[in-house]
């Protein structure tokens, strides 16, 4: 599952409910699986899947304003989850010009809502088209500097940061929501991204991650559902979630296959594309993050309110540097 705010659709188990019936639910997992088992080979048949990174060259990703109608609704509720988790794990008090810092910042969203709220921003990205998007929405914003919008990729982002101003031990707080950090394809990709961001941030600062971690024993496919609308335009997307495979080359990749639908006054547009996304177990998760200058410092849902130990649809992983 990717997202963490609205539109977590029909999860889980409910999907296969609605479409195929309910089964007895109390020990009858097999034919729970077998209804799950229909659900994936019915998107399978039912979507041409391109190939991986398709989305950087269609559908979602082809159209910075199509992303930015789509996901931008919300945005606030996220920025209060993150204040939430900061105030709450502060060693002292917060001054209001502290700088945030947003790997895959995309249309630069979320940053323009922490810089209304005083916040000085930074952030990158990898695709060109979005980081023009969001140079464009953040100009004139108080605390946002277009260059400290820089395109780079997220395992390797160090020397672009030094480019654009940005030091060691600067950054009050970074984040990433919405599972951006499963496109990095290996572990040795997510511990060199790790060590960029702890240098930058500050000691004790934070770095707030939005992930889905994966149950390896409770696999089934899911299903989200988007809308937004701006002006004129209005956005839906469909994202099909087809779960890894155990034991196979796919036993930790998540499968998105998503169809926008586009409206506007000139006709209806539909968009397709497809990506993976690596998963992580809590256990795969705390090893990584304890190999980094980071530790775990909390648990919290999409809200911001801390969460008990176990692997929820989506949580905030609050990691501070060491």
């Amino acid at each position: 599952m990717l997202h963490g705010r609205r539109g977590w659709g029909k999860v889980l188990a409910v999907v296969i409910i609605e479409r195929y019936g309910r089964p007895g639910w109390a020990g009858d997992s097999e034919v729970l699986a077998v209804a799950a088992k229909r659900k994936i080979d019915d998107v399978k048949g039912a979507e041409a899947a391109p190939a991986a990174g398709a989305e950087a060259s269609q559908g979602l990703y082809a159209d910075p304003s199509i992303y930015d109608i789509l996901y931008t609704p919300g945005t606030a509720a996220e920025i209060d989850a993150l204040e939430r988790i900061e105030r709450a794990l502060a060693a002292g008090r917060l001054r209001e010009d502290r700088l945030w810092f947003e790997p895959a910042c995309g249309t630069g969203r979320c940053l323009r809502v922490a810089a209304g709220r005083g916040r000085r921003v930074a952030g990158f990205d990898r695709e060109a088209p979005m980081l023009d998007y969001a140079r464009r929405r953040l100009a004139g914003c108080a605390g946002a500097s277009a260059k400290r919008l820089f395109e780079a990729d997220l395992s390797d982002f160090a020397d672009a940061a030094g480019r654009a101003g940005l030091r060691p031990g600067t950054i009050d707080f970074a984040f990433m929501t919405v599972n951006s950090l499963r496109h990095l394809e290996s572990d040795r990709d997510m511990k060199a991204h790790f060590a960029q961001v702890a240098d930058l941030l500050r000691p004790g600062a934070l770095y707030v991650v939005g992930i889905s971690l994966t149950d390896y024993d409770w696999l089934w496919p899911d299903e989200d559902v988007w809308q937004g609308k701006r002006g004129s335009c209005q956005v839906s997307q469909v994202i099909n979630w087809l779960p890894p495979e155990p034991g196979t080359p796919r036993g930790r990749l998540e499968r998105a296959l998503s169809h926008l639908t586009v409206t506007r006054p000139g006709g209806t547009v539909d968009l397709d594309d497809a990506y993976d996304l690596r998963c992580y177990d809590q256990k795969q998760w705390r090893k990584l993050v304890g190999a980094s200058a980071l530790e775990h410092a909390g648990s919290f849902n999409a809200l911001g309110k801390p969460l008990p130990p176990g692997t929820w649809p989506y949580q905030l992983e609050a990691l501070r540097k060491r």
